[in-house]
């Protein structure tokens, strides 16, 4: 083996905590103006998103505040957006990325989202000094968002390396593995939770070759001490 690509949200960070940052940005943006406490709103916006989802978080809180125009809406996701996030690496992260780079692996990560809120992410997180090659793929287009493969061919041409030689590891087995699984690549998703509905309904083509529940997992497997899932 001769490359680890690796996705981004939840599989080096929590996503969950980039949501936090940025509902922390949004409360500090409206706590002076409109005379809310800080965390009141905060914790508002949490119970929004484990109540609704995501998607309309933003216009909800408006409303439950008798603030809502639609510029108002489309101002909040834009500071959401665009605010430099406070995020930490999972803690095995910079120990497997450091064994790898001892042994001569070249690293890279392929990201699907917006692509300035994924840039913002990787520096906030430092990641940006120790990858050789980092794709987000909506700098491609939206065509280009997995499972496309096109960010998986772009990133091995970039580092001149067979898809036989290079392993995937990621988390979402409703994109992240197809591509690389119809490349010829090896492919790892990191379950930290081991939730079974995740492991359980992808299935063929679209599920990743092995299943473990950390970084520190995937050396054996790189390195040929196991057998697939």
């Amino acid at each position: 083996m001769k490359a680890v690509l690796f996705d981004l949200d939840d599989t080096l960070y929590p996503e969950i905590e980039f949501v936090k940052s940025g509902f922390r940005s949004i409360a500090r943006y409206l706590s002076p103006r409109y005379h809310f406490d800080e965390n009141a709103l905060f914790a508002q916006m949490l119970h929004i998103l484990q109540r609704d989802g995501r998607g309309k978080v933003f216009d909800t809180l408006l409303h439950e505040l008798n603030l809502y125009t639609e510029e108002r809406v489309k101002l909040l996701v834009y500071l959401y957006r665009s605010h430099c996030p406070t995020i930490c690496l999972y803690e095995d992260v910079l120990p497997i990325l450091e064994y790898l780079r001892q042994r001569n692996m070249l690293l890279g990560i392929v990201t699907d989202g917006m692509a300035s809120v994924q840039r913002n992410k990787i520096t906030a997180l430092g990641l940006d000094k120790l990858f050789d090659v980092i794709i987000c793929t909506d700098e491609m287009g939206k065509e280009c968002w997995k499972p496309s493969v096109i960010p998986y061919k772009a990133a091995l041409d970039f580092l001149q390396v067979h898809p036989s030689e290079a392993t995937y590891v990621g988390d979402d087995a409703s994109k992240d593995f197809l591509g690389p699984n119809s490349l010829g690549m090896l492919t790892i998703q990191v379950n930290r939770s081991m939730q079974k509905n995740s492991i359980d309904i992808i299935s063929g083509a679209a599920k990743a070759k092995f299943i473990v529940k950390g970084l520190r997992e995937i050396l054996g497997i790189i390195e040929g001490g196991y057998d697939a899932y």
